[in-house]
């Protein structure tokens, strides 16, 4: 049993230009009638509606023609565009996060410029910004990694507007001179207060490191540790200490 292209469009849900432009494509085969009328065969149906669904699913057409001609697997395809649709659903939560603390924040154009590339850098080049910060504060010393692992923020694809609005506000604390510089003298401080033996107990230390944080930690510095905690999804420091 063959079908007409108008047939063939009621029984696929599509409309007969369509059809007639998947016939053109030379994705649906046809034969002419004697009057010269596309005609189509039981197959084309489950053909058209093969490259119909794909088509819905955003599939391009040059791989819908290898689904149908069987140079590639379905299964292949629809595995491959599923991690495609799964990066694309990352980056619109990432800037609906953005656009929500833009609204919050009523932004100016030229804010809203500067969030967008924040926000928007590469994972690596967000990993850098930090890096140059903990390595040019804290320094190298092996005996700190720990400590500068846990003062990494690392900003998910799926951030909330929470974590975004955390990121933004310590990326712009990471850049400035005079809180830097703060912490390089609060790090200068620890390592001459503990010397080779950062783990040594005793009151007379944790009084040391006390009064060195009072008299030399920029008020900042906990609001910055407040901010890694809220980016990592962390408990913040002051909830666990309440």
């Amino acid at each position: 049993m063959d079908h007409s292209i108008g047939e063939l469009a009621r029984q696929a849900g599509v409309t007969v230009k369509t059809v007639r432009y998947y016939s053109d494509l030379g994705l649906l085969e046809s034969r002419r009638s004697a009057a010269g009328h596309r005609r189509y065969d039981a197959d084309a149906v489950a053909r058209l509606e093969l490259i119909r669904s794909l088509r819905e699913l955003g599939v391009e057409l040059a791989t819908v023609r290898a689904v149908v001609d069987r140079d590639r697997t379905l299964a292949d395809v629809l595995s491959a565009h599923a991690e495609a649709v799964a990066v694309q659903i990352r980056a619109l939560q990432l800037r609906h996060a953005v656009l929500s603390v833009v609204a919050h924040r009523h932004s100016t154009p030229e804010e809203l410029e500067r969030m967008h590339d924040l926000t928007t850098q590469s994972a690596a080049a967000r990993r850098t910004l930090i890096a140059d910060f903990l390595s040019s504060t804290l320094g190298d010393d092996p005996g700190l990694a720990a400590a500068r692992q846990n003062l990494t923020p690392v900003l998910a694809d799926d951030a909330s507007p929470a974590q975004v609005d955390a990121w933004l506000e310590l990326a712009a604390l990471v850049q400035d001179d005079v809180f830097r510089a703060a912490v390089r003298r609060m790090s200068a401080g620890y390592r001459a207060v503990v010397g080779d033996t950062p783990l040594r107990p005793g009151r007379e230390l944790r009084d040391r490191l006390i009064e060195l944080r009072r008299t030399e930690a920029d008020p900042r510095w906990h609001r910055y540790v407040e901010l890694v905690a809220v980016v990592n999804g962390w408990e913040p420091p002051s909830r666990r200490a309440g």
